[in-house]
């Protein structure tokens, strides 16, 4: 730790940077939904006219500035710009690298640590909805931070965990990519004439969730998680965040969960027995429960038409059992569908171990990330 110094954070990492832009059309353009705070890459980019906002070249982070983003982590690093630069939302702020003085993938990690993080939320300005975090904040912040040699080799480290967890959430995206492939093959693009019409409840048995008093609720894994929606849910499987001691409501393992109020439409499947709050259905193929690849790529060829539902109600939408045992289908014979299930099932307890790999390498992750931070652990030569 003798060669650490204490820097002022702003003298330590360049913000919002000058970026020059040819004025070219199109031009790569990324807004804050692109920014997941369950991956490291930004790699998403569109493309549009130049116009306002912030400006960034690949290897930047992008750091959420407004509640309650910032709070969500929605924080990236840029990658796949087609170009080399971009530009985007005016609502994160652009953390760079300082020539000879910072490494920039040593930023991303800075940013993502519980010092960075937590000074921005305590330094929110503005009403209590749309709260901001102002650059000058950053005046304030002072960290001991090591040379930047050490700082590649940290960021060496903690980039191997990364990569390992981009690999496989991208192979995951390709398996079921595949699934979605097959289904269409056996239930879309080859239909039986002799399958009969009918209604989702004819196929699906389904739980709409219920909400558990709320002194029920808890942080520290006591009684069952709940899942409440959204907020919850990720690639294919939920994470747990919120447990209960009263729950009221449940869906079963490999059960398929949908989101029943804004967003109506987002998907994962339980892993676990659990509690489903009031903004989650749980559903499962009436005739047989193993059958749990059919039901969840059966649900998402009709994620369309769930998710007009957005657009009901007066305020947020939301979907109702009614609704949903009045969405139309074609049901097909009992032999297509274990056919299908017996060539997915590969497919989906590969995405299953991907997932566990996946949290695991997170969590090592996310353990050895503030003790790199502050020198705890030693990265040699």
């Amino acid at each position: 730790m003798s060669e650490w110094k204490e820097y002022r954070f702003s003298d330590f990492v360049d913000i919002n940077p000058t970026v020059k832009i040819p004025k070219r059309i199109p031009v790569s353009f990324i807004e804050m939904k692109d920014l997941d705070s369950s991956t490291k890459f930004c790699t998403y980019s569109q493309h549009k006219e130049l116009g306002g906002g912030s400006r960034f070249i690949n290897g930047d982070t992008l750091f959420a500035r407004i509640t309650p983003c910032l709070e969500n982590g929605k924080i990236c690093q840029v990658r796949g710009l087609k170009d080399g630069y971009g530009f985007g939302s005016t609502e994160f702020h652009v953390f760079r690298g300082k020539e000879g003085v910072s490494d920039s993938n040593f930023v991303y990690y800075l940013s993502r640590s519980d010092e960075v993080r937590s000074h921005a939320e305590h330094n929110l300005e503005g009403s209590s909805g749309r709260q901001r975090v102002a650059k000058e904040a950053f005046d304030n912040l002072f960290l001991l931070l090591p040379p930047l040699e050490e700082q590649k080799r940290i960021a060496g480290i903690l980039s191997l965990l990364d990569d390992k967890i981009d690999l496989l959430n991208r192979e995951n995206t390709t398996l079921e990519a595949l699934a979605e492939t097959l289904f269409r093959h056996y239930f879309i693009d080859n239909p039986n004439p002799e399958w009969k019409e009918g209604k989702l409840g004819d196929e699906f048995d389904f739980t709409m969730g219920q909400s558990p008093s709320g002194d029920s609720f808890n942080e520290n894994g006591i009684g069952i998680p709940m899942y409440q929606g959204n907020a919850d849910f990720g690639f294919r499987f939920p994470t747990r965040r919120v447990y209960t001691t009263a729950p009221t409501r449940f869906a079963e393992v490999n059960d398929t969960l949908i989101s029943v109020r804004a967003p109506v439409g987002a998907q994962n499947m339980a892993t676990e027995r659990c509690c489903i709050g009031r903004g989650v259905a749980a559903f499962r193929y009436k005739h047989e429960k193993d059958y749990y690849s059919y039901t969840y790529y059966k649900i998402k060829s009709l994620l369309e038409e769930i998710k007009s539902f957005n657009d009901n109600g007066t305020v947020f939408g939301s979907i109702s059992k009614s609704d949903f045992e009045n969405i139309d289908v074609v049901i097909p014979d009992n032999r297509t569908i274990k056919l299908f299930q017996e060539h997915t099932r590969s497919i989906d307890e590969k995405i299953s171990n991907n997932q566990c790999q996946i949290q695991a390498l997170t969590a090592q992750r996310d353990t050895l990330l503030p003790r790199l931070m502050n020198g705890e652990v030693k990265v040699t030569e």
